[in-house]
């Protein structure tokens, strides 16, 4: 996978897919989806007990529900197209400084993987969540929501780490 990330043509290539992805789901996919501006499917990941998840959901109608349903697999292409991006992105700006693939490099290397895998088993939950929210685990929706908040903090510490990598 190393060799490959290594590849200008691979970094450039998901680095674009990941920009019309990121348009594509926050801009359009999202805002069909709760009416708005989009922002209620990302307090839906954050929700944490299945009646805050409920009360979201009214909120969205048929058609919004429906629309999720219909287009979740753009969030999964997303999830993937940054992982590999973020991690393409910081293997270079390491290679580029000859530093050498050990402890922390390794992690961070990693951690837009574990981030794309959350998102992907959240989407997931939230697909069988919306198709049947009445009687629905709690403990799995809040695990649904600790994934999510686990997401959210690990793509802010990996931006961190590329603007660092990429100041030296």
């Amino acid at each position: 996978m190393v060799t490959l990330q290594k590849n200008k043509k691979v970094l450039i290539g998901f680095g674009i897919l990941t920009g019309i992805m990121y348009i594509i789901v926050m801009f359009i996919i999202n805002p069909m989806i709760d009416g708005k501006i989009g922002f209620e499917v990302i307090k839906l990941q954050l929700s944490f007990t299945t009646e805050n998840g409920k009360s979201i959901l009214n909120g969205w109608n048929e058609i919004g529900q429906q629309n999720f349903l219909k287009y979740i697999y753009t969030d999964y292409i997303y999830a993937f197209a940054y992982s590999v991006f973020l991690s393409s992105l910081y293997l270079n700006k390491v290679l580029k400084n000859n530093i050498k693939l050990v402890g922390k490099h390794i992690f961070i290397l990693i951690l837009p993987f574990v981030a794309g895998l959350f998102d992907m088993i959240e989407n997931t939950i939230e697909i069988f969540f919306i198709k049947s929210p009445n009687g629905f685990s709690e403990l799995l929706f809040s695990f649904h929501s600790i994934l999510a908040s686990l997401k959210w903090l690990g793509l802010p510490i990996i931006l961190y780490f590329l603007i660092k990598r990429i100041k030296q």
